[in-house]
């Protein structure tokens, strides 16, 4: 069994500068163990930290569904997900949507080796937000 995203994505520019987005309703995927992976609406993200000026260079798919639900579980690191996980689903949600599968292994390889800075940059503001409510 493969992968299959079983909504479409519906954005809207936050910042009318093509630079944040927003999630309008959920992104649902499941991944090729059945396991089904909601990106929640009013998530907002930045489309794969790619800057705007490189966009138009980039295909489409890498712009779509799958660095959604990769950004949210980078975002919220959810329980029994690792680093690892986060960029295996993007890769598999890649391919499902219709990324050649060279290119979704180049991205991911990018992300493997990369990732670690955003990964740890999220883990430090969830340690730090979690003391935060701690103390309240």
């Amino acid at each position: 069994m493969s992968g299959k995203w079983l909504t479409d994505v519906h954005i809207t520019d936050v910042d009318g500068t093509s630079g944040w987005y927003e999630l309008e309703e959920d992104l649902v995927y499941r991944d090729k163990h059945g396991l089904i992976w909601i990106t929640p609406a009013g998530f907002q993200g930045d489309l794969s930290s790619i800057p705007p000026a490189v966009r138009p260079f980039i295909p489409v798919t890498v712009l779509g569904k799958a660095p959604w639900l990769h950004d949210y579980l980078y975002r919220f690191q959810i329980r029994g997900v690792t680093r690892k996980d986060a960029d295996r689903l993007y890769r598999e949600g890649a391919k499902a949507e219709g990324m050649s599968k060279r290119q979704a292994n180049m991205l991911y390889a990018g992300l493997r080796i990369g990732g670690w800075a955003g990964w740890n940059m999220y883990k430090k503001a969830l340690a730090n937000d979690r003391r935060s409510k701690a103390r309240e």
